[in-house]
C-alpha cells in the first residue's frame, strides 16, 4: 500500500507518540513494583521475626531502608532503622544496635520528627560502649588551658559546695548547733569552699544574717538562689533592688548570685518568655556590678532538662561570669532499651550540652545535683547504683570535664510534687563513704583560692610520653555498672583495675616511637567481658 508523504509523517509521529506513552505507562509500572518489592520486604522482613530468624529480618529491612532512603521517604527509613536496632538486642549485638538507632535517629530528624530523634538518641546513648583515657598530670603542664580568668575561678580544679541546711545530722535551725558550715565538713571529712542557699526575692536580706555570719566566720562562700516567685514583674531597678545589692557587697563572703535560676523548665513562674528573662538578668547584673562589684559573682543556671530552649534564655556573654546547671539522677528504668528494669544512664555525660555550648567561654557549675539512692515510684533501694554513679561522676568529671570549676552536692531527702527525692548523705552510709572517698581526690578544692595540684590529659588518639605513666579510662557500656577493667598492649595484660577510675600504672617505653593500640576490657559484677574497645595511642620520644 502506498502512503501520501504527509500520511507517513502524521503516521510516524503518532507512533512515536505511543512509544513515549507506552514507555511512561512501563516507567509507571517499574516504579509501583519497586514501590511493592519494599513493602514485599518488609513483610517478608516481619515473617522472619515471627520465626525468631532475626538475622534474616535484619537483612529484609536493611534492603527496605536503604531503598526508602533512596526515595526520601524518610518517615519509613526512620522505622525500618528502629525495627533494625530492635532486632540487633534481641541478638544481643548491642553496638550494632547502636548504630542502628543513631541512623533512626538521623533520618527521624530528616523527617521532621523531632521527638522521636531524640528518643533514639537517648536509646543509643543508654547502650553505647566507649573507653577514653587519661594519665595524670601535674596542674604546671596544664598550665591556663582550662582557665577562664573568671572571678573566684581556680586554673585547675573544682571547687567544693553542698546545700546541706535541711540535714538534721549536719544542722540544727533551732540553735545553730551544729551550724551546717562545720556539720558538713565533719560528716564528709573534707571542707567545703562554699554553700547554697535559697533566698526569695523581695524578702529582706537581714533573714540571711546569721548564714553570713557564720560563713565569714568558717571562710566560706555562698551560693545565693535568687528567685522571683512571683514573676520576672517584680524585678525592677528600684530601691529594693539597690539596697540588696549593698547589702550582699557588703557582706564579707564571697557570693556566687544564682538569679532565676532553671528558667528553662515550666515548674517555675519565671519561665516562659525568653526575652523578659534576658532582661531582667541583665538588669540585676547591671545592680550588682554598680552596687557589688567586689565580691559577686553572677551565675546563669538553666536545668540540664529540657535542652532545646536552654540558649533561647542566654544572656550574653557580658552578663553572665559563670554557667551553672542543675544535675539530678533518679533511678528510672522506663527508658531502659533492653527492657530488664535498669537505669542505663550515665550520670556524668548528662550535662555534656551545656558543657559543649558555654564552657569554651565561661566556667562551668555544677550549682546543685545529686544520684538519689531510692527508686520512689517503687520504694526501691538502688544504694549500689547510687554508690557507683556517685563514684564514677566525680572520678571522671577531671577527665571528661576540666572546665567544671564548682560542684554543689544537695544534701538533703524533700518531698516535692508528692515525690520524695533521697539525696540526704547522713541518711545512707554507704552513699556517704562513696561520697568521702570521691572528694578526697585533690582535684576537688575545700576554699576559694586553692588549686589543684593534679590535672589529666587525654591519650585516647592522641600521644602520651615514653616512661611510666598513672593511666586512667573512662568506660561506659551497656552494663549499669563494672566490676573490673584490664588494659592490653600487645597481646600482653599491661594492667588491671577493680574500681573507678580503673586507674592502673603503665610503663610506654618499650613502645617509644610507636602508634600502639590499647586493648580495654571491661567486667560486670558477674565477671562477664561486656565490651572490648581498641583505643590508638602514639607513644612519643
Amino acid at each position: 500500500m502506498m502512503y501520501s508523504g504527509k500520511f507517513v509523517k502524521v503516521f510516524g509521529r503518532m507512533t512515536c507518540a505511543l512509544v513515549v506513552i507506552a514507555m511512561m505507562m512501563t516507567m509507571a509500572n517499574v516504579v509501583e513494583v519497586q514501590a511493592l518489592n519494599v513493602w514485599g520486604l518488609v513483610s517478608e522482613a516481619q515473617k522472619l521475626e515471627k520465626k525468631k530468624d532475626y538475622t534474616g529480618a535484619i537483612a529484609k529491612y536493611k534492603q527496605a531502608a536503604a531503598e526508602f532512603a533512596v526515595q526520601k521517604e524518610y518517615g519509613n527509613a526512620t522505622n525500618m532503622y528502629r525495627r533494625i536496632g530492635d532486632n540487633y538486642v534481641l541478638l544481643k549485638r548491642y553496638d550494632d544496635a547502636v548504630a542502628s538507632w543513631d541512623l533512626e535517629s538521623s533520618y527521624a530528624n530528616k523527617a521532621g520528627q523531632t521527638q522521636v530523634s531524640l528518643a533514639a538518641k537517648r536509646k543509643a546513648d543508654m547502650l553505647r560502649s566507649t573507653a577514653q583515657l587519661f594519665i595524670e598530670t601535674n596542674a604546671a603542664a596544664a598550665g591556663g588551658a582550662n582557665d577562664h580568668g573568671a572571678k573566684y575561678e581556680p586554673k585547675n580544679g573544682a571547687l567544693l559546695g553542698a546545700y546541706a541546711e535541711l540535714d538534721p545530722v549536719v544542722h540544727n535551725p533551732a540553735n545553730g548547733s551544729p551550724f551546717y558550715t562545720t556539720g558538713f565538713p565533719e560528716l564528709t571529712g573534707k571542707k567545703h569552699a562554699a554553700y547554697l542557699l535559697y533566698f526569695t526575692y523581695g524578702k529582706p536580706f537581714s533573714n540571711l544574717k546569721h548564714h553570713v555570719s557564720q560563713a565569714v566566720q568558717n571562710g566560706t562562700a555562698l551560693q545565693l538562689g535568687l528567685q522571683p516567685m512571683k514573676g520576672l514583674s517584680e524585678v525592677k531597678d528600684d530601691a529594693y533592688l539597690r539596697g540588696l545589692a549593698r547589702e550582699i557587697g557588703e557582706a564579707g563572703i564571697p557570693v556566687f548570685l544564682r538569679f532565676a535560676n532553671e528558667m528553662n523548665g515550666d515548674w517555675v513562674p519565671w519561665h516562659g518568655d525568653p526575652k523578659a528573662y534576658i532582661e531582667k538578668f541583665r538588669l540585676v547584673t547591671k545592680v550588682f556590678k554598680e552596687e557589688a562589684p567586689d565580691n559577686v559573682v553572677m551565675v546563669w543556671s538553666p536545668d540540664r532538662l529540657p535542652e532545646h530552649n536552654i540558649n533561647d534564655y542566654y544572656p550574653g556573654d557580658a552578663y553572665v561570669d559563670w554557667v551553672g546547671v542543675s544535675l539530678y539522677s533518679i533511678f528510672n528504668p522506663a527508658f531502659d532499651p533492653l527492657k530488664q528494669g535498669e537505669d542505663r544512664s550515665s550520670h556524668v555525660e548528662k550535662f555534656d550540652y551545656i558543657y559543649k555550648q558555654y564552657a569554651a567561654r565561661k566556667p562551668i557549675f555544677i550549682s546543685e545535683g545529686g544520684v538519689a539512692y531510692m527508686y520512689p515510684e517503687k520504694k526501691q533501694d538502688k544504694t549500689d547504683w547510687a554508690v557507683y554513679k556517685t563514684k564514677e561522676f566525680y572520678a571522671t568529671l577531671p577527665m571528661l570535664y576540666p572546665k567544671v570549676k564548682g560542684v554543689f552536692w544537695f544534701d538533703s531527702n524533700h518531698d516535692s510534687s508528692n515525690r520524695i527525692k533521697y539525696y540526704m548523705l547522713s541518711a545512707n552510709k554507704k552513699l556517704l563513704d562513696a561520697y568521702k572517698i570521691s572528694i578526697a581526690n585533690p582535684f576537688y578544692l575545700g576554699a576559694i583560692g586553692e588549686e589543684s595540684p593534679v590535672a589529666y590529659k587525654r591519650i585516647s588518639g592522641a600521644a602520651v610520653a615514653a616512661g611510666k605513666q598513672k593511666m586512667s579510662a573512662y568506660v561506659k557500656t551497656w552494663s549499669p555498672t563494672l566490676a573490673k577493667v584490664t588494659y592490653e598492649i600487645g597481646g600482653r595484660n599491661v594492667g588491671t583495675a577493680v574500681s573507678l577510675p580503673w586507674t592502673v600504672h603503665v610503663d610506654f617505653t618499650p613502645y617509644r616511637g610507636k602508634k600502639i593500640e590499647v586493648i580495654v576490657k571491661a567486667y560486670n559484677n558477674q565477671n562477664k567481658l561486656v565490651t572490648t574497645q581498641r583505643v590508638p595511642v602514639t607513644v612519643t620520644n
